[in-house]
């Protein structure tokens, strides 16, 4: 750095410092204060940002397993329902009906074909056994005990 030397009133020779920017090849003054907010400012943000990304995933974690209880909460009522229908014998007999196509005895069935439908009604009409060595007489004996009852 360049010093000046000036004489003052008391003759005495005081050197005075020159400018940061006057010299060649001077380098920049670090301003420390400066410095030091920076780094406290990054050290609050890096210290921010970690508890806020974790409660942001817990709180979507919260939200999953809450929607995922809402579910399973449905589905146990819809059950409960269903093992309350199944003790009673109108739903048993019901569903013996329509699922596995059983009959109460003495009970005659008949089935219709060539009605519009459904592709499952199809599929179900496709798997009943047909029984073609049933005679005509017995088919006649048999509608006549379905008309007496």
């Amino acid at each position: 750095m360049a010093h000046a030397t000036t004489a003052g009133p008391s003759g005495v020779r005081r050197r005075r410092r020159a400018p940061s920017g006057a010299g060649r090849g001077a380098a920049p003054q670090l301003r420390l204060g400066r410095l030091a907010a920076l780094a406290l400012i990054l050290i609050a943000a890096a210290l921010y940002v970690t508890p806020l990304r974790d409660f942001f995933a817990q709180q979507d974690r919260y939200q999953k397993a809450s929607a995922s209880l809402e579910a399973a909460r449905t589905d146990n009522a819809a059950l409960e329902r269903q093992v309350e229908l199944l003790t009673t014998k109108a739903y048993i007999a019901q569903r013996a009906r329509t699922d596995s196509m059983l009959v109460p005895p003495g009970t005659q069935v008949f089935v219709v074909k060539g009605l519009p439908g459904s592709e499952a009604d199809a599929q179900i009409l496709a798997a009943v056994p047909t029984e073609s060595s049933i005679s005509v007489l017995d088919r006649i004996e048999d509608l006549w005990r379905t008309l007496r009852r």
